[in-house]
């Protein structure tokens, strides 16, 4: 695999902004254009950056087995939400960036051809993408995730009001805000999309999971959802579902 590190002006983010991106290349045998390879948007936790995927655990590899394109953006503690000191992470992550790597690289935008899955705040963020914008992907992942912000809204305090006002406004419409994704859950209009939602059962974020969980069987969401003994809210989980989620991608 090559890795690629772009530099370029966000409109969006209204500065210069780093992508990683983990490329098929010709000494590993592959002769097609970009164009013609799965694309996988990995999104990052609160206090990480798009290097932790290939620092903290072995995805380049995995990807490279399975013939993949991985792009890996950073956001700072953005949540993955427009509104953020003037800055459109939300848009940028969906809109622009998919168009810039289409431009640049000759990313694929086909639906058939792009997933997103994250960690801890990147599933949130991956479950937002994915289930406000079901055209735009086949499939999704949770590792750990936020994907339902009941329980922080529910129990928000002063430092963290101040860190994340632009969710604190959403805590007396929890329940309502297409900022949860639970709120976004749509057998229908997401037909064609397939979700995968994995959690430890020791990790502090588990409540987030199976709230989703009962949500989607609820509605008739195509989603499946895997709980793992003794693991936490830690790369030791997030390692062992990597190669398991790319795996769920061919299903998809």
């Amino acid at each position: 695999m090559a890795l690629v590190s772009v530099h370029y002006r966000s409109d969006q983010l209204k500065k210069t902004v780093e992508i990683m991106l983990a490329v098929p290349d010709c000494n590993a045998g592959f002769t097609k254009p970009l164009s013609e390879y799965p694309v996988v948007y990995l999104l990052h936790g609160l206090s990480e950056d798009a290097s932790s995927w290939i620092r903290k655990s072995n995805a380049e590899r995995y990807a490279l087995e399975r013939g993949l394109v991985l792009v890996m953006p950073s956001v700072d503690r953005s949540m993955y939400c427009d509104g953020v000191l003037g800055q459109n992470y939300f848009t940028y992550l969906t809109r622009e960036l998919p168009e810039y790597l289409g431009k640049v690289f000759g990313l694929s935008r086909r639906r058939e051809q792009n997933y997103i899955m994250g960690f801890s705040m990147g599933g949130f963020g991956a479950a937002r993408a994915a289930l406000t914008y079901p055209e735009c992907y086949a499939a999704w992942g949770s590792l750990s995730g936020m994907v339902d912000l009941t329980p922080m809204l529910l129990r928000l305090d002063d430092a963290a009001r101040e860190e994340f006002p632009f969710l604190a406004v959403e805590a007396d419409r929890v329940n309502t805000t297409p900022l949860n994704p639970v709120n976004l859950i749509d057998a229908d209009a997401q037909k064609n999309l397939r979700g995968y939602l994995a959690c430890g059962l020791e990790d502090d974020l588990l409540i987030c999971t199976r709230l989703f969980q009962q949500a989607s069987e609820k509605a008739g969401a195509n989603n499946r959802f895997v709980y793992v003994p003794e693991r936490r809210h830690d790369w030791n989980f997030w390692e062992e579902q990597i190669p398991t989620f790319f795996d769920f991608l061919a299903e998809a």
